[in-house]
């Protein structure tokens, strides 16, 4: 009777459409990924949701590849950013005074990698789910930044003088919390690129674009009043690169009024842009890079290892920098110029790839999202080895959309 049973069992599991199913697992983990910093106040949570709907599903699909060897691996363009990981979590191995172990980074790398494969396996498997995946979550970081300033500027009555009070927080309980003004800026900034590569694009109606223009000018104003210069030009050069890619004449007006708003901010706050272009200019970044092009002597092939504490400590004798304020800066840093070179060259091919697919719509609406992280990597990004966090919507998103869009792919 128990055989039977088991026998009926086995038959019903068979009859489940297990691919269904972990499409809708990648959707709701990839969600979370973009939104739940907006909506869950526990960062452990947060990302234990990922790895179980994200990560999961992708290491799952992996391992049954990988055995049954069906199907078809991933494009080769996956190499240089495959070596990429591999060579940052082997540059762990000769750091020194590292506060985390060489086995923890090359976790990082496996986790990175199984989100290449997420994205991958979303998008070409299902790609109205990942659309409405990632619309969602704009939105919802959307309405938690509209929440975040009604709340500070509204109900608590923050300064809104030039840089008086940075926003980076909700305020309420721990939602909306990105920790300091900088990540809140480079986070919604992101975002905001991919929601202005919507309103613009030709296909939508327009309803949906006055939506979603209305979307982009709530995460822009956010971004304002985050004070971060980094995140502002970097969305500015990312809404010209939606604009040009999009070839629309409502991103054309679109851009335009957005001149006229920053020439009319730039006229009532030319007194402090005065100030930050004669004494701040750098914000003391330029004593640290000085400081940097020291340390590196002798140590610029492999880097001083992946973990090595960077130390720059200010003439106050109290403030200390724990990173190059450069992410490529920091990247030669921590695994050297092998690491940068990999990187270089993944990058170029992606750049190659949105030229040669550049009617493609997933192409016209990630590479400038790529593009606003490449500026504020400039000056703002500390890491992007990291475990799930801000930096995977901000870099490691754009590089999956295009990774994962096909090499040979009609053009629409």
């Amino acid at each position: 009777m128990n055989e039977r049973r088991i026998i009926a069992m086995a038959a019903d599991l068979k009859k489940i459409d297990w691919s269904a199913g972990m499409l809708w697992a990648l959707a709701i983990g990839f969600f979370i990924q973009i939104s739940g910093k907006v909506w869950m106040v526990s960062g452990s949570g947060r990302n234990a949701q990922i790895y179980l709907w994200l990560l999961l599903p992708a290491l799952i699909f992996s391992c049954h590849k990988l055995i049954s060897r069906r199907g078809s691996w991933p494009d080769r363009q996956y190499l240089p950013w495959a070596l990429f990981l591999g060579w940052v979590a082997l540059s762990a191995l000769w750091a020194t005074n590292s506060e985390t172990s060489a086995q923890s980074f090359i976790k990082r790398g496996l986790l990175i990698g199984l989100y290449l494969v997420a994205i991958h396996l979303l998008l070409n498997r299902h790609e109205d789910f990942f659309r409405r995946a990632l619309l969602a979550g704009v939105v919802v970081v959307a309405l938690g930044a509209l929440v975040s300033l009604i709340y500070q500027y509204g109900v608590l009555n923050r300064p809104m003088a030039y840089r008086a009070f940075r926003i980076d927080r909700m305020g309420i309980s721990n939602f909306a919390n990105y920790g300091w003004p900088v990540a809140a800026g480079i986070f919604n900034g992101a975002v905001a690129t991919w929601a202005i590569g919507v309103a613009i694009d030709k296909k939508t109606n327009k309803w949906a674009a006055a939506a979603w223009f209305m979307v982009f000018a709530v995460l822009a104003v956010y971004v304002l009043m985050t004070g971060t210069r980094g995140a502002w030009f970097a969305l500015f050069g990312s809404c010209l690169f939606a604009v040009v890619m999009q070839k629309s004449k409502r991103g054309i007006w679109g851009i335009g009024l957005c001149i006229l708003f920053v020439l009319g901010v730039s006229f009532f706050l030319w007194e402090q842009i005065l100030i930050e272009v004669e004494k701040r200019q750098f914000s003391g970044r330029g004593s640290i890079w000085v400081y940097y092009f020291e340390a590196m002597a002798g140590h610029w092939l492999l880097g001083h290892g992946l973990g090595t504490p960077f130390t720059y400590i200010w003439p106050n004798g109290k403030t200390i920098s724990p990173h190059a304020h450069s992410l490529y800066l920091q990247q030669i840093y921590d695994s050297g110029m092998v690491s940068f070179g990999l990187m270089i060259a993944g990058l170029s091919s992606l750049c190659c790839k949105a030229w040669c697919l550049r009617n493609n719509t997933w192409i016209r609406l990630a590479f400038p999202a790529l593009v606003f992280a490449l500026i504020a990597m400039l000056t703002d990004v500390e890491r992007i080895f990291t475990r799930p966090s801000d930096y995977w919507t901000v870099f490691w998103l754009p590089v999956a959309v295009l990774l994962a869009v096909p090499s040979r792919v009609e053009q629409s």
